[in-house]
């Protein structure tokens, strides 16, 4: 059975790259929508692009397991030495199984062919989407075909968005159109017609150049009156939030739960987190009561800087000389928040997830520091921010 089970294993990961591609093999056009762009463009009709794509998707995956009986059939012939013990030691459950399989294969494969055939009668009205644009008809547009005629000019224009969620959703955002493409099955609403709202944000490991976080924001679109148009749901990194604000007609509503934080914003919580664990400075530091932090000139200084380090790396060897943090003798002039925000702007962000254990130097006398050389004053410790605390949406870093 080994045979079987290195074509099985290879037969699978064939399949999970069909369905699910990588960034190489798209680089490359080994993708369903590559092939698909070679005899038609998205960009001439993108209604009917959709539509021949996901019929094309369907007869492909339902094609793999057929090919894949083909396949060792193909090799017991082949190299019948091989498949020998197959033959040798049949097993009443194993040829059951594959009888089974070979036959819930070809099953597959001809309905998906029929479902096809059945989509593109009538000039593909029996297609899934072109029923869903039927339910969007109006006085203006009396049929599905008018409807894709509307989306198909607003697409080809530049005033579109497209953000893609992941590598079988991407979203689309029109004039008056927002679209959610998805493997096989799509949404589509009017604008005039959507109410957006961001409920929930969550952060996600995704593989770059680098190892990073992101912030993921899930957003509900819904008609605003009763219709049969059916709600979905959108997902897409927070960074592409503002130019999804700047296609929209309607804003988003934010959720008091929800909140929008930059890359900077979340280093400066987390800059805070660490400082709160570091010793205070003693009184003799205080400001005077009104001085101001030269950078924001509205909240007091609450910090300085302190050489408390120990001057070894993570693995306790000691730092030469040129690495090694500096004493600091300014006296009290950043707030903690503002000076958080020097030390992100100092870093290279392709190593954002390495922040806290990076340096910089101070703004004034150009000391080297690190984050365990920034202290609070005493009486000064900032308090933690509340929890569930409604923020404005900011304008998000590019």
């Amino acid at each position: 059975m080994v045979p079987h089970i290195i074509y099985g294993i290879i037969f699978v990961m064939l399949f999970f790259f069909t369905i699910f591609p990588t960034a190489e093999m798209e680089s490359v056009g080994l993708t369903v929508d590559h092939l698909c762009s070679r005899y038609l463009s998205a960009d001439t009709d993108y209604v009917m692009y959709q539509l021949k794509s996901t019929s094309v998707k369907l007869l492909i995956h339902s094609a793999m397991p057929f090919i894949y009986v083909l396949f060792i059939w193909l090799m017991m012939w082949a190299n019948p030495d091989e498949m020998m013990v197959v033959q040798r030691q049949p097993s009443p459950l194993g040829e059951t199984v594959w009888d089974v399989f070979c036959s819930a294969a070809g099953t597959l494969l001809i309905v998906a062919a029929v479902t096809v055939f059945y989509w593109a009668q009538d000039g593909w009205s029996n297609h899934p989407i072109a029923k869903q644009l039927q339910l969007l008809t109006s006085a203006t547009l009396p049929d599905w075909r008018s409807v894709a005629t509307n989306i198909n000019d607003e697409y080809r224009r530049d005033t579109k968005i497209i953000i893609r969620s992941n590598a079988i959703s991407t979203l689309v955002v029109t004039e008056s159109w927002i679209i959610k493409t998805n493997m096989y099955v799509h949404n589509i609403i009017p604008q005039s017609e959507a109410l957006l709202y961001a409920y929930k944000i969550d952060t996600k490991e995704v593989i770059t150049d680098t190892l990073e976080s992101a912030e993921f924001v899930n957003i509900g679109v819904k008609p605003q009156q009763q219709s049969r148009i059916k709600p979905f749901i959108i997902r897409i990194n927070v960074v592409h939030i503002k130019d999804l604000r700047d296609r929209l007609q309607q804003p988003i509503l934010v959720m008091p739960s929800v909140q929008f934080r930059t890359l900077t914003e979340r280093f400066v919580e987390a800059f805070k987190e660490e400082v709160a664990q570091n010793p205070t400075v003693p009184s003799a530091y205080v400001p005077d009561e009104g001085d101001c932090c030269l950078a924001c000139l509205h909240a007091q200084p609450d910090v300085k800087i302190a050489k408390y380090c120990l001057d070894v790396d993570a693995a306790g060897s000691v730092l030469p000389e040129q690495e090694r943090c500096q004493p600091c003798g300014c006296r009290p002039l950043w707030c903690v928040s503002c000076l958080a925000t020097w030390f992100a702007s100092q870093q290279q962000r392709a190593e954002r997830d390495t922040w806290l254990s990076k340096k910089t130097t101070c703004p004034m006398c150009r000391a080297r520091f690190c984050v365990r050389d920034v202290c609070y004053l005493e009486g000064r410790r900032t308090p933690p921010a509340q929890e569930g605390e409604e923020e404005v949406l900011p304008e998000t870093e590019q």
